[in-house]
C-alpha cells in the first residue's frame, strides 16, 4: 500500500511540473542575451504586456506566423508591449540560420536564443509555434500553440492593453 502511494505521488509531481506556466499564475522568470547582445529578463518587464514566441526557422508555421508578429508589434510599438521571439535550437537550425531568417524578413522586435531549451522547458513546450501572453504584473494571461494571425493576436492584446 505503501509503495501505491509512494507511485501515485511520483504521478501527480510529474503531471504538475508538465503543466509549466498556467494562465493566471506568474510566468516563469528568464534572461537572455538578445542577438543585439542586450540582457532581456522577463522580471524586468513589469508595467509592460509580453508576447514570448518560441520558434525555430525550419518550423513553417512558425515562419509564416513571423509577418504578422511584425505587423502587430508596429501596431502596438510605444504602448507598452513587448515582444520576444525565443527561438529554440531544433535539429538543424543554428542560431546563425535564425538570426539569418530574422534579417530576411526585416523583423525588428527582440528575439534572443533560448540556450539548451531551458525556458521552453519551464514553460512546457512541445510544439511549435507556441505563444505565451504575459500580462503587465507578470501573470500568464494566455498561451496559444498554433500559428498566429494578425488578427488574433490583435484580440488577444487588445484584451491585455485595454
Amino acid at each position: 500500500m505503501q509503495l501505491r502511494n509512494v507511485l501515485w505521488a511520483l504521478v501527480l509531481f510529474a503531471l504538475i511540473s508538465v503543466v509549466g506556466c498556467s494562465t493566471g499564475e506568474p510566468a516563469g522568470d528568464f534572461a537572455l542575451t538578445t542577438f543585439d547582445g542586450e540582457e532581456f529578463r522577463l522580471s524586468e518587464q513589469r508595467g509592460s504586456v509580453v508576447v514570448v514566441n518560441f520558434w525555430y526557422p525550419s518550423c513553417p508555421p512558425c515562419r509564416e506566423e513571423m509577418p504578422a508578429f511584425q505587423e502587430v508589434w508596429e501596431q502596438y510599438r510605444g504602448r507598452n508591449v513587448r515582444f520576444i521571439g525565443l527561438f529554440v535550437p531544433q535539429g538543424f537550425d543554428t542560431e546563425e540560420s535564425a538570426r539569418e531568417f530574422v534579417d530576411e524578413l526585416g523583423l525588428t522586435f527582440t528575439f534572443a536564443t533560448d540556450v539548451r531549451a531551458l525556458v521552453a522547458q519551464e514553460y512546457a513546450v512541445e510544439y511549435f509555434p507556441t505563444t505565451y501572453f504575459i500580462d503587465q504584473g507578470g501573470r500568464v494571461h494566455s498561451m496559444e500553440i498554433s500559428r498566429m494571425d494578425a488578427e488574433r493576436l490583435t484580440e488577444i492584446l487588445d484584451d491585455l492593453v485595454g
